[in-house]
């Protein structure tokens, strides 16, 4: 009957914890921020990137985006996805220059918290795969190596 009585205990434990939502620990400085910044935000969802700085992915104008913001309300960073034909004419003037062949993915724009604009995509050709970024002159700042993902390293094996 001990047994009985501590297995419902338990259980009952067990389903009050997991019931139980997690605390939003995003300050209402970032949120009053964001919600300044970005009035439209659509699908907002907010988490920690690392300590004091807090990430909110959204979808605005049909784009899916992320901000980045620290405990105080300050903006840190903001990504956007755009499509290939919204590249700069210099970027488009280096790819066709540079990477001949390649098929982009995941273009994103990206603007700092002081105004600077960079660019950044996901290129393929082959088994070539390579994560470019170009300043907004079409000036190529990087480009490395993508590393592959968690289910591609599996299909490799």
């Amino acid at each position: 009957m001990k047994r009985l009585m501590l297995l419902i205990v338990c259980m009952a434990f067990v389903v009050f914890a997991i019931a139980q939502k997690p605390k939003d620990e995003t300050p209402a400085a970032a949120k009053t921020a964001f919600a300044a910044k970005y009035p439209g935000a659509q699908k907002v969802k907010w988490s920690v990137e690392k300590p004091g700085e807090f990430e909110v992915e959204f979808v605005l104008n049909k784009a899916e985006s992320s901000a980045l913001f620290d405990a105080t309300g300050k903006f840190l960073e903001s990504e956007v996805e755009i499509k290939e034909a919204e590249l700069p004419q210099g970027i488009k003037a280096t790819l066709a220059k540079d990477f001949i062949g390649f098929k982009l993915d995941e273009i994103e724009k990206s603007t700092d918290g002081k105004g600077v604009v960079t660019f950044e995509m996901e290129a393929a050709k082959g088994k070539e795969k390579l994560v470019i970024s170009f300043d907004g002159a079409g000036k190529l700042l990087s480009k490395a190596p993508a590393k592959a993902e968690k289910g591609e390293e599996k299909e490799k094996k």
